[in-house]
């Protein structure tokens, strides 16, 4: 008897018992630190930077990627530690099953491994590419807990999840507006854009796939590592080099637009169960097709029955 009456008082207490975050999330909270950060970087960026030229040697890997981006991380992990959001801005409670869709990030590391042949190993010396793995690696957990974390949570507090990934991949692609402050052309950086914004949806298609945020970040990382990698080695003079350099980049293009395709219809079909919900809602009740005078006549044969 005791037993059987402490399970009922613990299954009763149980639904009282509600998890409470720290600070509730809302949309304000999950876009301050991306705009907090925009901030910092405008402030920061010179147009006397010479932007094509960062992570080109050991000290711009150091300057650049290493201490700021280290530090920004570093920043960024406080303060999800204190509004108490590290596993609803970490962790997707069910991961898509659309397995096709697992192709956009497959297919986007694949990309990463067909690049690293063509980084000149010899060019630079080995702690320079130590040092590139240990920036990239902060790159990557400070955008995707930003943008495919934080930014995420506040989204979904107000978007269905369609609106949740159109925005957090557009809103990502806009950050690198940021590096025209730094020095960047005007051209090449809305190509980055436009690129960024996609690569976003096959990042986000990393994360809904695997249910967690670690996929993302060490995806964005490679990338990151063999981008600047091939970039500070290559040689302009070797025609074919920098051929199959364009031919890789139109490949990753082609996987990036899967990647779009991919990032759109898990969201899509994320919403289905919220799209018939508003569907029901508008369907008007049984009572207003009730013939006149029909109710009388069902409760006499009910009595009669």
């Amino acid at each position: 008897m005791g037993q059987w009456y402490k399970r009922q008082v613990t299954s009763a207490a149980a639904p009282s018992r509600r998890r409470r975050w720290p600070v509730p999330p809302s949309l304000l909270v999950g876009l301050a630190p991306l705009v907090l950060f925009a901030a910092v970087s405008a402030w920061r960026a010179r147009p006397s930077d010479d932007y094509p030229s960062l992570g080109q040697t050991v000290d711009s890997v150091v300057r650049s990627l290493v201490i700021p981006e280290g530090i920004a991380a570093v920043v960024l992990c406080l303060i999800v530690t204190g509004l108490g959001w590290w596993r609803i801005a970490t962790v997707d409670r069910t991961r898509s099953t659309l397995r096709w869709t697992t192709l956009a990030p497959i297919l986007i590391a694949v990309v990463c491994l067909v690049r690293l042949p063509l980084v000149d190993w010899g060019a630079l010396p080995s702690h320079y590419f130590l040092l590139l793995a240990v920036g990239v690696l902060f790159v990557g957990v400070f955008e995707e807990l930003m943008t495919r974390g934080v930014l995420l949570v506040g989204l979904r507090r107000r978007l269905p999840e369609f609106g949740v990934w159109a925005v957090s991949c557009v809103l990502f692609g806009l950050l690198h507006l940021l590096n025209v402050l730094a020095g960047a052309g005007l051209g090449p950086t809305l190509i980055q854009v436009v690129f960024a914004a996609s690569f976003g949806s096959t990042l986000y298609v990393a994360r809904r796939v695997t249910g967690n945020l670690l996929a993302p970040v060490l995806l964005h990382a490679f990338w990151d590592f063999g981008s600047i990698g091939v970039s500070a080695t290559v040689d302009v003079s070797d025609l074919s080099k920098l051929t199959l350099v364009g031919v890789v980049g139109l490949l990753a293009f082609a996987v990036l637009a899967l990647g779009i395709v991919a990032g759109g219809v898990i969201a899509w079909r994320d919403d289905r169960p919220r799209r018939l919900a508003r569907r029901w809602r508008t369907v008007p009740p049984m009572g207003a097709f009730a013939v006149p005078g029909s109710e009388p006549r069902l409760e006499a044969v009910t009595a009669d029955g």
